[in-house]
């Protein structure tokens, strides 16, 4: 076993796991491609939209289903 690992199985579980954690998300950081700002503001808008009217939107569920799309 490496050094570095030997370290890292000296943490406790609880230190373990929020270091898997820490890790999982720069990975997915680092593998999302960027938005544009065009894309970002639409999103934004779209978000603002959705807390201004709770339960008017369609859940990802029903728009496939309309679709005919499986999930």
């Amino acid at each position: 076993m490496n050094a570095i690992l030997k370290d890292l199985c000296s943490l406790s579980v609880h230190e373990r796991l929020q270091l898997v954690e820490d890790l999982w998300d720069s990975i997915v950081e680092e593998s999302l491609p960027p938005i544009s700002d065009e894309t970002y503001e639409e999103l934004r808008r779209r978000a603002a939209w959705a807390d201004a009217h709770p339960g008017q939107g369609k859940s990802l569920e029903q728009i496939a289903e309309q679709l005919g799309v499986r999930l």
